[in-house]
């Protein structure tokens, strides 16, 4: 996706009320998209019993939703660009919609892998779009901030996920809750196609400007960016920190919690929710402070060391009371938060033609690594559990969040340091 400031200038464009709702209407999508996707971690034992799955084969079905999103990242730009925000947005939101359903409804493992597939397809829209409508309705000096805005939204709707879900779960059933979820999918597709135009000026220049400067095609820069080792670094190293949210945050953690804590799921899940109040409060604060400082490799590094450290202690203390989850869980948030600089990394890594793609590039690594982590560790739990979820499997388990953080800190200290020589333009800060 090519971002215009405006037909002729980012300052020549006004904040009107009207751009707020065409924005608000759009980021919604990302909290409800946030929501779903962390949503089978308020409900993975009944998902397990209800479909006959393993936990290898729930991380598996689980694992689904990011090996669809990850790759449609690079089409959601080019898709918005040719038919227009609402004409994406809004199907993208029923798909999810018809994800939920089809989980809710179904009774085979066959049923829950389409809709997580529904749901990271419709899903890989979300953020892009959001920040797609942010820049035809706002100047390019409030991007950044429209950027934090809407990934503090995602983090709401995750911890909406982590808690909200968890207890209407146990007082409703996990049905109900999808049917639910369903249900605020169609309310967000509806306020999209109300509110988001169908186009504007500024989306008839940018394809107007697309045509006349094209830049390397889709795999000419896909190539440039994966045959960068720089740009593996950065990706593995920002895979590594996001990790804790994809196993713990969206599928496991309020198992393990519950499980290893002896804490009923509906707390379990409350603090499992500080892994992302961690990343709404550390997120925009790590980014502004390293463009202020211009560092990108020490903040990766300094936050592979401490996330190793905290899960660390996740794996060595036996049992904690639920503050003491809380205040473990909100570390490990705060630790791992730094992943936002890998993005902005491989840009500095990568020839400015194809900064987008080495954007789009890395964020479909991590997702990858993300969903191959929560099968990987449900892989751990069959073998060490002999089949079931024991509180000795889940203690050994455990083991593999702070290995992966111990590669990823590997993959930081040989990263470079590129932030002198070029610095990534403002605009947003993808997230997943």
């Amino acid at each position: 996706m090519v971002v215009a400031d405006s037909v002729e200038s980012g300052n020549s464009v006004r904040v009107t009320w009207r751009g707020w709702l065409i924005w608000i209407s759009a980021a919604l999508f990302y909290l409800y998209e946030f929501f779903i996707r962390v949503a089978p971690a308020g409900m993975a034992s009944e998902l397990q019993e209800s479909f006959h799955l393993s936990a290898a084969g729930l991380g598996a079905m689980m694992g689904v939703y990011y090996f669809i999103y990850s790759p449609m990242q690079l089409l959601a730009g080019p898709l918005l660009d040719r038919f227009g925000p609402r004409q994406i947005l809004a199907p993208a939101v029923v798909i999810c919609t018809v994800g939920c359903l089809l989980q809710a409804m179904g009774g085979s493992s066959f049923f829950l892998g389409a809709a997580r597939f529904c749901q990271g397809f419709g899903s890989a829209f979300a953020f892009v779009g959001a920040m797609y409508l942010a820049a035809e309705w706002f100047p390019r000096s409030m991007l950044a901030m429209l950027s934090g805005l809407t990934t503090s939204l995602g983090m709401a709707g995750a911890i909406i996920g982590e808690t909200g879900i968890a207890a209407v779960v146990e007082h409703l059933g996990w049905r109900t809750a999808l049917y639910a979820a369903a249900g605020l999918g169609v309310f967000v597709a509806g306020l999209i196609w109300i509110f988001v135009p169908r186009e504007s000026a500024a989306q008839r220049a940018r394809v107007q400007a697309v045509e006349l400067e094209r830049g390397p095609g889709i795999f000419k820069a896909l190539h440039l960016v994966y045959s960068n080792p720089q740009s593996w670094l950065a990706g593995l190293a920002g895979a590594a920190l996001y990790m804790p949210l994809s196993v713990l945050g969206a599928l496991w953690g309020a198992e393990y919690v519950s499980a290893v804590g002896g804490i009923d799921k509906v707390s379990a899940s409350g603090a499992l929710s500080m892994l992302y109040v961690g990343w709404l409060i550390g997120g925009p604060l790590v980014g502004w402070y390293s463009d202020r400082i211009g560092k990108r490799r020490n903040f990766l590094l300094g936050a592979g060391v401490l996330t190793f450290l905290v899960s660390l202690v996740v794996v060595l203390v036996p049992r904690l009371p639920l503050s003491g989850y809380y205040v473990l869980m909100l570390a490990l948030g705060f630790a791992s938060c730094s992943q936002v600089v890998c993005f902005v990394a491989a840009v500095e890594h990568n020839r400015p033609a194809v900064a987008g793609t080495a954007i789009a590039a890395t964020n479909m690594m991590i997702m990858l690594v993300g969903g191959v982590g929560e099968w990987l560790f449900g892989v751990l739990l069959d073998h060490f559990g002999g089949g079931s979820d024991s509180i000795s499997a889940y203690r050994k388990a455990i083991i593999f969040l702070p290995v992966v953080a111990a590669l990823g800190t590997v993959a930081a200290f040989f990263l470079r340091e590129g932030f002198p020589k070029r610095k990534i333009p403002p605009g947003p800060e993808p997230m997943g």
